[in-house]
């Protein structure tokens, strides 16, 4: 430091040469920048670093709770870009916070500010990070949620002065953002991520498996010195490929196919629809269509169909690559290589490759392509159209030959992935519902065959239960239907059941690789099936599963349901009345309380609690009956409890963010509150002296569940002691940091 100047003095020119170019410095003036870069580190560390961190993603929860529940929002952690046509409102938000700014805001509120780097890390996160032009420490001001009457996300910028203990928002334009020629240039990326394209100039082709991993990080500036630095991840996808690569299968595979095959038997104008394979692509095209609707309904309108879209994405995207790179490879030596010159390229050498080349499984996608032979009309046996009735045979034996690969490429999908322990089980019931509606709303067009038949025999092919020959009033059913049809499940109940029966074995099997976890003996259960409810005549529950993944009552996929239902305060607010943890409140205190909880409706057998899981909020049950499970030494899941309407749960983890003890999930659906530790701070701080009081409720609380329980002990999972002082420290160090206010 110069003789003479003083610390402040010396301060003000350090970061008057910051705002320079250091390049244009001399070395005495390098010198004096080093060693105020010193004195402002250790001032820093003399005023304790502000907090600065994204909050992260969490399952079943979006950013835009954050508007009416605060402290109950989360990041995304994916996007998607849409058809121009459909991205007018398709935002990306990423929620993160500051505590601890005022001292640095002491001088003046232009000293602090907030700035962004995007950089593309490839479809696996592998890649040095290369930033996206115009993206490469961008200013941003802080923005907030606002309330919204039309329930849209309503943003609100603040100044930096009031941005502290808020959780402020990022928000991306995945379309805008992304692509170039949109604010930025293809040329201005990096060199490794343009020469991936390959078959457009953008960062999303096949050569990139469709997706990019984006890092998002964001850096607090005081007076140009980086004082904090947070990074999250966000994994964008390009939503107008998705189902491309099984197109090509139908127009590349099974229409040639077909020619080829109408030729050889000398005759004409047999459409591609009697191909044996083309019900498995026709109906698991539309399965794949429907959750990429329920993907967009959740990422880009921020719904809450599905409680993790990011896991979904990645595992049906995986499955895309490896069954149709299958495929082709299967095939290429009677049709060519259906990959152009620089898909091949990418697909034998890039290393985003690399563990998709590992899992193709040429031998089995062999033997499919052999189960390719359209049966046409024979003596002997009946003529449906152009093909015999037999064809309906060979199409469900290429289906299930079909399905038992591409299971087995699934389990492949869910290990690329990667785990998830916390909910598969829920997005299982999702996928294998829009299974069950591709089934019943594509058969009409899968076996065109059905058409020139009776329709009373068209409904037993449909509609019979194995063993069953009538059907409907039937008194009579011809020979050859009751021999071919007779001793097997018909088309419907057929399709059905295999998908259930592969799902829950693919389920099984990742479970015991530690991929991913369900509660229960099999992972879909009978109670969540559509077709079970409606051919059971179970309305309700029809109703109730339908209404869970946002659809109207009936079994149509385009009656879609409005605005999901809002939240009535005086509800809540008659339930926190009741609730033991509550009733020292004030009025006001319950009211705010109650205004903010966040609804949450639950489908049949969905999960609210997994017994592990990182908690710190609890959970009114408004409707419906919640079961409690404890996972036993043996993996197996012990039934300990019912919860009713009126009953709280979670509310341990809510008063000291232990990890959850049990695992919760309704019975036939169920709509609960949830009341998180954010909304609950403020009236602890406020009136500490409520803690003794909180701390003998719980260990009443603790002592009910040990009751239950018999044997199972609470303390080994939460690390809890039965006095009620312990209870009230670890209340304190909850809330209040380790202090004994």
């Amino acid at each position: 430091m110069d003789k003479g100047m003083d610390e402040n003095e010396f301060l003000y020119q350090f970061h008057s040469l910051l705002r320079s170019d250091v390049s244009e410095l001399d070395l005495g003036q390098k010198i004096n920048l080093i060693r105020a870069l010193c004195v402002e580190v250790e001032q820093a560390k003399a005023r304790q670093l502000p907090a600065f961190q994204v909050v992260p993603f969490i399952t079943g929860r979006r950013p835009i709770d954050e508007a009416a529940h605060p402290g109950l929002g989360s990041s995304d952690c994916t996007g998607m870009i849409l058809e121009d046509g459909r991205s007018a409102n398709n935002q990306s938000y990423i929620l993160y916070y500051i505590n601890g700014l005022e001292p640095y805001l002491a001088d003046s509120s232009e000293a602090v500010s907030i700035d962004v780097t995007l950089s593309f890390t490839g479809t696996d996160g592998s890649q040095p990070g290369a930033p996206i032009s115009g993206w490469d420490r961008r200013l941003i001001e802080p923005l907030v949620f606002a309330p919204s009457e039309s329930g849209l996300p309503n943003l609100q910028a603040i100044p930096i002065h009031e941005a502290s203990g808020k959780n402020l928002v990022l928000s991306l334009s995945p379309n805008l953002d992304f692509l170039p020629g949109n604010g930025w240039d293809w040329d201005d990326l990096d060199e490794r991520v343009r020469q991936g394209a390959t078959d457009a100039a953008d960062p999303f082709t096949f050569g990139h498996m469709f997706s990019q991993i984006v890092k998002v990080t964001l850096r607090l500036i005081c007076h140009g010195v980086p004082l904090a630095m947070a990074q999250t991840d966000i994994d964008i996808c390009d939503q107008r490929r998705f189902g491309s690569l099984y197109q090509r299968i139908i127009e590349c595979v099974i229409k040639p196919d077909t020619e080829q095959q109408v030729r050889a038997a000398g005759r004409q104008n047999v459409d591609y629809a009697y191909h044996p394979w083309f019900p498995v692509l026709l109906i698991g095209s539309e399965k794949a269509n429907l959750y990429t609707d329920a993907l967009i309904e959740d990422i880009v309108y921020k719904k809450r169909h599905l409680t993790d879209p990011r896991w979904l994405m990645r595992v049906g995207l995986y499955l895309e690559l490896l069954t149709c790179i299958g495929v082709f490879e299967a095939v290429k030596g009677e049709l060519g290589d259906l990959l152009t010159p620089a898909e091949r390229a990418a697909y034998e050498k890039s290393t985003f490759f690399a563990e998709i080349r590992k899992r193709v499984n040429i031998p089995g996608w062999r033997k499919v392509f052999a189960l390719r032979d359209i049966i046409f009309p024979r003596f002997g046996t009946p003529q449906t159209g152009p093909v015999s009735i037999i064809n309906l045979l060979q199409k469900k034996k290429a289906t299930l030959e079909f399905l038992e690969v591409h299971h087995d490429d699934l389990k492949h999908a869910i290990e690329l992935a990667g785990h998830n322990e916390y909910n598969a089980q829920e997005t299982w019931h999702r996928v294998f519902r829009d299974a069950e509606r591709a089934v019943l709303s594509k058969t009409a067009d899968a076996f065109p065959e059905l058409s020139f038949l009776d329709a009373n025999v068209k409904d037993f092919i449909l509609w019979h239960r194995k063993g069953k020959i009538e059907l409907r009033g039937m008194r009579w059913v011809p020979d050859y239907l009751s021999s071919f049809f007779g001793d097997q499940d018909g088309l419907f109940a057929s399709a059905c059941n295999q998908y259930r029966a592969s799902m829950n074995e693919v389920a099984e099997w990742a479970k015991h690789r530690h991929l991913m976890d369900y509660t229960g003996e099999e992972c879909v259960a009978e109670r969540v099936c559509l077709l079970h409810a409606y051919m059971s005549g179970q309305e309700a529950q029809l109703a109730r599963l339908q209404g869970r993944d946002g659809y109207r009552n009936q079994l149509n996929v385009n009656a879609k349901l409005p605005q999901e239902y809002a939240a009535s305060v005086e509800d809540v607010y008659a339930m926190l009345a009741e609730v033991p943890i509550f009733r020292m409140l004030t009025e006001e205190e319950m009211r705010h309380l109650a205004h903010t909880a966040r609804q949450i409706m639950l489908g049949p057998m969905e999960r609210i609690i997994i017994e592990g899981r990182e908690g710190s909020s609890l959970f009114l049950v408004a409707e419906g009956q919640l079961e409690v499970f404890v996972r036993q030494p043996d993996g197996t899941d012990r039934l300990v409890d019912v919860k009713n309407p009126g009953d709280v749960i979670g509310e341990i983890s809510l008063l000291t963010g232990v990890p959850r003890t049990a695992t919760v999930r309704a019975l036939d659906g169920a709509m609960v509150y949830e009341i998180g530790k954010k909304q609950y701070e403020p009236i602890i701080k406020e009136r500490p002296a409520i803690i003794n009081e909180l701390a003998v409720i719980m260990e009443r609380n603790l002592q009910n569940i040990r009751e239950h329980r018999d044997t199972y002990k609470v303390e080994s999972k939460t690390g809890l002691e039965k006095e009620s002082s312990a209870l009230g420290h670890r209340i304190r160090m909850f809330f209040f940091g380790g202090t004994e206010t």
